[in-house]
């Protein structure tokens, strides 16, 4: 009986539904006083320094969108920022075979940093990260979802592709004035208005 009375339920109070009461804030929004603040504070000269406070906090929230979230977009989208955190972008296939870009070549320098900590915090999180993209390659709710978890793991298994590069002599290229009025003379000079030729003198 219990079963069926479970089975015949239909709704339900869902989280976050129904008329917010009066005054209601989101949890996300800023509070007038930080508001103010964040208006009042002189820009900084670098702003590098000041995101790098919230980077732990905001590896964090991609750590719980990616293991609680219920949108594949995001978790697509955070499953990525942590690999490319903890490994670097994919590497650009060109013609077939994998081709590091030349700033990608140098080895990284190992310092105590900011960066040190939050890679090896990422790469904690890149097995899960791998998991949740083949899992929504392989059962993701909508057809955008599976392709764009399929496309991330094949960058990051294969490299992105990069674009193909056409041989230089067939290469366009852009034209010197000089050029540009000598062929726009020979197309003149071949067209149906072009000059006729001046008849032949007989010889006598």
């Amino acid at each position: 009986m219990a079963e069926t009375e479970r089975k015949s339920r239909r709704g339900g109070a869902r989280p976050g539904a129904g008329r917010k009461p009066k005054g209601y804030v989101k949890p996300s929004a800023l509070s007038d006083l930080n508001l103010a603040s964040a208006l009042a504070t002189p820009p900084p000269e670098e702003i590098d320094g000041v995101a790098q406070g919230h980077a732990k906090d905001a590896l964090s929230a991609l750590v719980k969108v990616l293991t609680f979230g219920k949108s594949e977009a995001a978790k697509i989208t955070a499953a990525k920022e942590i690999l490319d955190r903890g490994y670097g972008k994919p590497t650009v296939e060109i013609g077939g075979d994998a081709a590091m870009l030349p700033f990608m070549l140098a080895p990284e320098r190992e310092t105590h940093s900011v960066h040190a900590d939050i890679r090896t915090e990422a790469r904690k999180y890149a097995n899960l990260a791998i998991e949740a993209l083949r899992k929504i390659a392989l059962d993701g709710a909508s057809e955008t979802a599976i392709a764009a978890a399929s496309k991330a793991l094949l960058d990051r298994g294969l490299g992105t592709v990069g674009k193909a590069r056409m041989p230089d002599e067939q290469r366009d290229r852009p034209l010197g004035k000089k050029e540009e009025l000598a062929r726009a003379a020979e197309v003149a000079a071949a067209g149906p208005y072009a000059t006729p030729a001046p008849p032949r003198q007989r010889l006598s």
